[in-house]
């Protein structure tokens, strides 16, 4: 083979990267005893998919190989991406520990084992070329619909779990989601570039398989995102759920009263007690159909007497709480944004600004203080 004459230039060198990235995520996933579970093994055939997908199209764009090669040395075309929604879709099941039925296998893996019959029948056949490309664009567009509608199966059925899920404290489904909803809203915009690629692109450049290397690279930064995220958000719920052990109290009781005035130390009490401030969500609304109070009223007692409304009293009370686990040497092996999202903030940079506001140091920098004194 002539090297000379292949093809390559800084897109394809990027989407190398992404391949043999995915190739090394895969393996240390797959061997490492630390990471043996049943997601971490669907995610990872759902990351070499996304490889071998990116790593077929770019033997052909090198020059490495030619798909419409028809002789004794021909090779198969593999369609891998009809493989990388069903194996994702695998991993969101078990992830949320929801039963696979053979019903669901079947439906999943059988285009692309259609495909490949298709494919391996296709070249022992002495096809008209023309024909063959109008048969390969069919099942572009039959992959782009297959990933379309396996997306809309796995937002189903997250919805699904998180509507029976709803009750559970400090938005514990909320946190094994919300990351896997933004994985699907860029499986989504991947399809609109791949559908692009075929319709638009091809009018632009029309040589080459140069119209593809936005979606190539895009499939790249996919194997970075759900590869990393995966693990990191598997780790951070794994942090998180125990932090929560270790910080469970007791059932919310009701504010005594006295004459029907409901003073501010005892509502402050009810809080602290049974850290009602540990839930994200928790508002004046929350507070008042709990505690039976209008939430003007509320809002009242906490502004005279604690000089802070409502919103800043509430992150008080969870730098409180995230100062006291960052003093504790039992919360050293946990992250500080484990500690963060657990103290009751529902992002990282929420977390940080509350803290800078209230002590003016950074998570980082008040942990270090402390251990120093």
């Amino acid at each position: 083979m002539n090297f000379e004459n292949l093809n390559f230039n800084i897109f394809n060198i990027i989407i190398f990267t992404g391949i043999i990235h995915g190739f090394i995520f895969s393996s240390v996933v797959l061997i490492n005893k630390k990471l043996n579970s049943k997601p971490n093994f669907y995610l990872s055939f759902t990351v070499l998919a996304l490889a071998f997908s990116n790593l077929q199209y770019w033997f052909l764009d090198t020059g490495i190989t030619q798909r419409y090669q028809y002789d004794n040395n021909s090779i198969i075309f593999i369609p891998f991406e009809f493989l990388i929604l069903p194996f994702f879709y695998l991993f969101v099941k078990s992830y949320i520990n929801k039963k696979l039925n053979k019903t669901e296998l079947f439906a999943l893996f059988s285009p692309f084992v259609l495909c490949v019959i298709y494919l391996i029948i296709r070249n022992t056949l002495n096809d008209n070329l023309k024909v063959i490309k109008i048969f390969n664009l069919i099942v572009e567009y039959l992959s782009i619909c297959l990933s379309l509608t396996i997306i809309i199966l796995v937002f189903r059925m997250l919805y699904r779990h998180e509507k029976s899920n709803k009750k559970q404290v400090n938005n514990t489904v909320l946190i094994k989601t919300k990351w896997l909803k933004r994985i699907l809203i860029i499986g989504i915009i991947l399809c609109v570039v791949w559908f692009i690629s075929l319709n638009i692109f091809i009018d632009i450049i029309s040589s080459g398989f140069y119209r593809f290397y936005p979606l190539w690279i895009g499939m790249s930064i996919l194997i970075y995102w759900v590869g990393y995220t995966a693990i990191l958000q598997k780790q951070l719920y794994n942090q998180r759920t125990e932090i929560r052990n270790k910080l469970k109290s007791n059932k919310i009781s009701k504010p005594e009263t006295n004459n029907g005035i409901t003073t501010f130390t005892k509502l402050e009490s009810v809080i602290l007690t049974n850290k009602i401030f540990l839930e994200p969500s928790v508002s004046l609304t929350t507070l008042s159909k709990e505690f039976n109070l209008s939430e003007g009223y509320i809002s009242t007692l906490i502004n005279t007497n604690s000089d802070l409304n409502f919103n800043d009293f509430i992150n008080s009370l969870r730098i409180n709480e995230a100062k006291e686990m960052l003093s504790n040497i039992e919360y050293d092996n946990y992250t500080i944004i484990a500690i963060g999202l657990e103290a009751g903030f529902n992002s990282k940079s929420s977390f940080y600004s509350a803290f800078k506001k209230f002590t003016n140091k950074t998570p980082n920098e008040y942990k270090k203080y402390v251990r120093n004194l």
